[in-house]
């Protein structure tokens, strides 16, 4: 049997998959904390860092945990157990847990969350929405439903395979949906790449009300149509993409997906009178 895999060699399998190279310059994706020759038997992929993954991964004994959101984003000016982040580093380190975040450089990545979101939604023929120039990595993804769709029951087929009770959207009920244009987590910034491409619809999070105005045609009809299924609604697959490419990679290893939601948001809809 394969000797089992060290952190290192963990995370040299992923960058080369999702090369550190192609993350945006404002990430801090890689390794962020723990020993790289750390063995590593048992590991629990999440989506977020949270007191709650970490007491998970000391349930199962884990050794390694890797999430897609990094934990340090920007500098500490201190490691003490009275603030959220600066907390979480104390403990990894005292349990001896090492945390690996594959962020924008996984959003990048052919395969990568996009499109997991687009193969979650049932697209086909799917692509980059904006590749890079060698074509290899790129932003967001487009695709094809099967069938057109009028866009009310798409937004029902939305809000149940991405189990999320509400969604924020701009667009006619009753305008056909077929080409559907996909970005998890954040992805204001491709909204215009998604019309320029012949997207009927585009999903996404994190849009801000003015956005919204961005699909306006001169008479106020939007097209394409643009929704907000929430940041971490579109991108949670990426556990699941992520330990199904692990586990075939390191079969020795236990892969483990979190079985709660690091997401501190919820959404509040009022009972029916």
């Amino acid at each position: 049997m394969p000797n089992t895999p060290t952190v290192r060699q963990i995370a040299e399998f992923l960058e080369a998959w999702a090369p550190l190279s192609s993350a945006m310059s404002y990430d801090n994706a890689g390794l962020q904390v723990g020993n790289p020759d750390t063995e590593v038997r048992t590991a629990l992929l999440g989506l977020d860092m949270t007191p709650e993954l970490l007491n998970e991964a000391k349930t199962l004994g884990a050794t390694l945990i890797v999430t897609h959101h990094p934990l340090l984003f920007r500098p500490l000016h201190a490691v003490t157990t009275e603030t959220y982040v600066p907390n979480l580093v104390w403990r990894l380190a005292s349990e001896n847990i090492a945390l690996y975040s594959i962020h924008t450089n996984l959003d990048a990545a052919s395969g990568g969350v996009s499109f997991a979101l687009a193969e979650q939604l049932g697209l086909a023929d799917t692509e980059f929405l904006q590749p890079s120039e060698s074509g290899e990595t790129g932003f967001g993804v487009i695709g094809s439903l099967p069938a057109p769709i009028r866009l009310q029951a798409f937004l029902e087929i939305i809000a149940e395979r991405l189990e999320t009770p509400a969604l924020r959207y701009a667009g006619d009920p009753e305008a056909p949906i077929r080409r559907v244009a996909v970005c998890g987590g954040a992805g204001s910034n491709l909204i215009a790449e998604a019309a320029s491409c012949g997207a009927d619809a585009y999903i996404t999070a994190d849009i801000k009300y003015h956005d919204f105005f961005n699909v306006l045609d001169t008479r106020g009809h939007p097209h394409p149509a643009l929704i907000d299924a929430g940041h971490y609604e579109t991108e949670k697959f990426t556990e699941s993409l992520l330990v199904e490419a692990l586990a075939k990679q390191f079969p020795q290893t236990a892969w483990r997906r979190t079985k709660t939601s690091t997401s501190p948001v919820r959404t509040f809809i009022p009972p029916k009178r």
